[in-house]
């Protein structure tokens, strides 16, 4: 009986060194999943189940965490970090496609 649990115990100790493989959206490749992603976003537009943004509901949904005290609060340095910062991303990626 013995021998029938240590040969059963070696298996799992190998499968558990293993790398776990991706599964999911993170196992298709970028086309894939911007595929998939479309084909959702344009069957809810065709149900009527999309969620369309208004001007009003946009401002609800940005008061919400101030309300609920989850927003992020910016200390001075951070402040300072991201004034410096600017619109530095988004600059550089302009910059890219102009090249």
């Amino acid at each position: 009986m013995s021998d029938a649990t240590e040969s059963n115990a070696q298996p799992k100790a190998t499968e558990a060194a293993a790398t776990p493989r991706p599964r999911g959206f993170a196992a298709m490749s970028p086309e894939d999943r911007r595929a998939l992603g479309s084909k959702g976003g344009k069957t809810a537009h065709k149900r009527g189940t999309a969620n369309k943004f208004t001007p009003e509901s946009a401002s609800v949904a940005g008061r919400r965490p101030h309300e609920n005290g989850t927003a992020h609060k910016w200390t001075s340095e951070e402040a300072r970090e991201a004034g410096r910062k600017g619109g530095s991303a988004l600059r550089r990626r302009r910059q890219s496609e102009a090249s």
